[in-house]
């Protein structure tokens, strides 16, 4: 199995604090790959270097075999990496359809207004927000806004999405049929990074893990494996079980 992502010593600084510290890893093509740790470890700022949102310090990715770091968000949306975002920001004042129709434009490469639109039916339909297409995005609830952004990201048409913390505030109903979606979206050939504290999905849908603690990784490899690993008990799921 060949690989879609390469990370090699990926760094990030805030002016005196490394948020990311020299992270490298692979990310295989219809792989499934959990990014976990503590709150603060540099998931997302990690996540953000990868999608373009964020400028590296230091460091390189490569997206199928060439190197994007210099690449603006919007140029990597176009060769296929879509993105969820942690804290939910729909645009006000238009309908989930153009919501989504936006991410059919800006990521999906599509010029023509009514393809977009079409674009985003099928993105609501395949996420089970058919019923919500008219309705503003401004009147969703939690789990809706979740459901409007990763329709969002896949309206983009990514190879390679990137999961924020997508099952953050759900039920476990909500979670079950969001894991669900997951597995869908990889059986269509879809490699998934995604950051994750909700243990069900991560033994349900990662075939492997990445952890960072303190902007360092600290251990990677099968699921089951990594969460044994007396590191990420200490650093991680032992704070967790408190």
């Amino acid at each position: 199995m060949d690989d879609i992502l390469e990370v090699r010593e990926l760094t990030r600084r805030f002016h005196g604090l490394i948020a990311v510290d020299r992270v490298s890893f692979r990310l295989a093509r219809g792989e499934i790959l959990g990014l976990i740790g503590p709150n603060g470890a540099g998931k997302t700022t990690l996540v953000s270097m990868i999608n373009g949102t964020l400028k590296p310090s230091a460091g390189d990715i490569v997206f199928e075999g060439r190197s994007v770091r210099a690449l603006p968000a919007y140029r990597r949306a176009y060769l296929g990496i879509g993105r969820t975002f942690q804290i939910m920001k729909p645009f006000p004042g238009l309908s989930v359809l153009d919501n989504v129709a936006v991410g059919a434009l800006f990521g999906g490469g599509e010029r023509n207004l009514e393809r977009a639109h079409a674009q985003a039916r099928e993105s609501l339909e395949f996420v089970g927000m058919g019923s919500r297409i008219s309705h503003h995005a401004d009147e969703l609830g939690g789990p809706d806004r979740k459901r409007l952004e990763l329709a969002k990201a896949l309206a983009m048409k990514p190879r390679l999405l990137l999961l924020d913390e997508a099952m953050a505030g759900l039920n476990s109903v909500e979670i079950e049929e969001l894991i669900d979606v997951i597995r869908q979206l990889r059986s269509q050939g879809i490699s998934i990074l995604v950051i994750e504290h909700v243990m069900k999905a991560i033994r349900s849908l990662c075939d492997r893990l990445l952890v960072l603690h303190h902007g360092e990784k600290i251990a990677e490899g099968a699921t089951e494996e990594v969460l044994r690993d007396p590191r990420v008990v200490e650093a991680y799921l032992g704070r967790e079980r408190r």
